[in-house]
């Protein structure tokens, strides 16, 4: 049985604020949180957390690789890997993503990435797959040969391909079929991302009546429109998707991808409403730059502090969470605290995991980490309530 820890000299970044009190881990949850002076059976084993942040474990629920692999290539030990080093960028709980993938290799691609997830036990948790695509309305940097009309056969393909470990699809909402294909996904819990589209503004409301809880990559693969014949702003698909509560939006915070002002713009709505997600790949994490091959004749490069590009074009991010925190708060008008429910508790939410992950609550799983305050770097990371990763 795991000891028993009292996380002591800390402030705990709650939902509900900062709060200076210690956190009580058995068993691999956290247990309660108590004044700092609260009297304790000597059964628990003090840490001095140094006078650091305890800050939920982040949850990336759109990344398609980091560091030596790409998720949609589905090589052996991808994501077994990644695990074990994911938690140094800050990261206690993921989706592997995979992009537009060729229709006659859909199948087996997606069966070796969910047996590759079987594999691993240590690290940051791996909570299922993230297919972005392949029902799009605009590719990107996604091949446009491998797009496909939404059905209830596809629904299944993908669902049966993964093993039941769907946790997210991307969908341009707007394609013929998206009604009965959400509702299918939505009958074995998937979380429906609004992405790469084109859609009418006005038929947002009725996207989310079918499913639609979240958005991809806000701002990216999402036009807009010039104004009227008399000046007067065109009502865009951003602008639906910001009005429509019930909603979340997804977040590339790298201040490439969404300008730093709109950063702050979409900060002004209720804190539940935005989450972080990194869209990193291949090459993200890596202190040199890295060249990848997205598919067949598109080359990518991997930058850190300048994204992925080809041609000049975005292709993903270089992005890490923790640096998505990091400049969260600083284009945000958020606290700590607000931060930590973009980057943790809403992603939990999106996926259907909240009830157990994703904020600093008792009864809760021990999945936290430390963060400096002076610099909000990382000086530890438990998964469980156990060390998994511990800065030099």
């Amino acid at each position: 049985m795991q000891a028993k820890q009292r996380f002591t000299n800390v402030t705990l970044v709650t939902p509900f604020g900062e709060i200076n009190q210690d956190l009580l881990v058995e068993d691999e949850l956290i247990v309660d949180i108590v004044d700092r002076d609260a009297p304790l059976s000597d059964e628990f084993q003090i840490f001095d957390g140094q006078d650091n942040y305890i800050f939920p474990g982040m949850i990336d629920v759109l990344q398609h690789g980091f560091l030596n692999y790409l998720y949609g290539h589905a090589e052996e030990n991808c994501t077994v890997d990644n695990a074990k080093l994911l938690p140094g960028v800050g990261v206690t709980g993921f989706l592997p993503a995979t992009p537009c993938l060729p229709p006659e290799q859909t199948h087996q691609l997606l069966n070796n990435l969910s047996n590759d997830i079987d594999k691993s036990n240590e690290g940051a948790r791996i909570l299922g797959i993230h297919s972005e695509g392949p029902c799009f309305a605009l590719p990107g940097a996604h091949n446009p040969k491998n797009l496909r009309n939404p059905s209830v056969e596809l629904a299944e393909e993908l669902i049966d391909a993964t093993h039941g470990k769907l946790k997210a699809v991307t969908i341009a909402p707007e394609m013929e079929g998206s009604e009965v294909f959400i509702k299918r996904l939505k009958k074995d819990n998937v979380s429906i991302h609004l992405g790469h589209s084109g859609a009418n503004p006005k038929d947002v409301p009725m996207f989310a009546d079918w499913g639609v809880d979240a958005v991809t990559h806000m701002y990216d693969a999402l036009p807009t429109y010039p104004a009227d014949d008399t000046g007067v702003h065109v009502l865009s698909l951003t602008d639906a998707l910001i009005a429509e509560p019930r909603i979340a939006l997804g977040l590339i915070c790298d201040g490439i991808h969404v300008h730093p002002q709109l950063v702050e713009l979409l900060s002004h709505l209720p804190s539940d409403r935005v989450f972080l997600e990194t869209d990193s790949v291949k090459g993200s994490g890596s202190p040199v730059p890295v060249k990848f091959e997205f598919y067949p004749g598109r080359w990518c490069t991997v930058e850190k502090g300048k994204a992925s590009t080809y041609d000049g074009l975005l292709a993903g991010s270089s992005l890490t969470s923790i640096e998505g925190l990091q400049n969260y708060l600083k284009y945000s008008k958020k606290t700590i605290s607000q931060v930590s429910i973009a980057a943790s508790l809403v992603p939990a939410r999106v996926i259907g995991l909240d009830h157990k992950m994703g904020s600093i609550e008792k009864n809760k799983l021990a999945d936290f980490i430390l963060l400096r305050k002076n610099d909000l770097e990382i000086a530890e990371t438990f998964i469980a309530g156990k060390s998994v990763y511990k800065s030099d």
